[in-house]
Parts: C-alpha cells; structure tokens; sequence
C-alpha cells in the first residue's frame, strides 16, 4: 500500500495501522503496549479532525447560531433602537 496515500489524513489511518502491526508483532510488552497506545492516540486524533483543513486542526463542531427571541438583549427605557434585526423566517 506504500505511495496509496492521498492525504495527510490517509497516511496518518495508515501509521495507526502500521502501528498496529508492529505492536502484535514485539517480544516485549511493554513496547507492545506503547505502540498499540501511540494507534490510539493516532485514531483519536483522527477522529477529532477534518478531512478537509490542513492537519493539526481540530474540528471545531458547530453550535446552533440561530437568534432567538431569549437570545436577544432588549434594553431598558425609551431608547429601544438596535444594530441586531430579528426577520421572520
């Protein structure tokens, strides 16, 4: 599968992997353990990111932006213009 990578994303799921491998294949333990620990945190990092922005992004997830009436922070008094319009969907 060597050269099959098309993002850096593709060649970080194929470390994990490779890691994996590696991992199954030590005498020792211990250094089984640490490689099969390194494929976590490699798949973890991976699930955290985008696909599609430059590695070392964390995916920012996305909250519901949409104003609200209870959102809305009405002044006091007779002044009650306002740089924020509410339009009617």
């Amino acid at each position: 599968m060597a050269g099959a990578c098309d993002t850096g994303m593709d060649l970080l799921m194929e470390v994990a992997q490779a890691l994996d491998i590696a991992s199954g294949a030590c005498e020792a333990p211990e250094d089984a353990t640490r490689f099969s620990a390194l494929a976590d945190r490699v798949r973890r990092y991976l699930a955290v990111s985008r696909p599609t922005t430059t590695l070392g992004m964390p995916r920012i997830p996305s909250t519901d932006n949409r104003l609200t009436k209870e959102t809305v922070i009405h002044r006091s008094g007779a002044d009650q213009q306002s740089h924020i319009r509410v339009l009617p969907d």
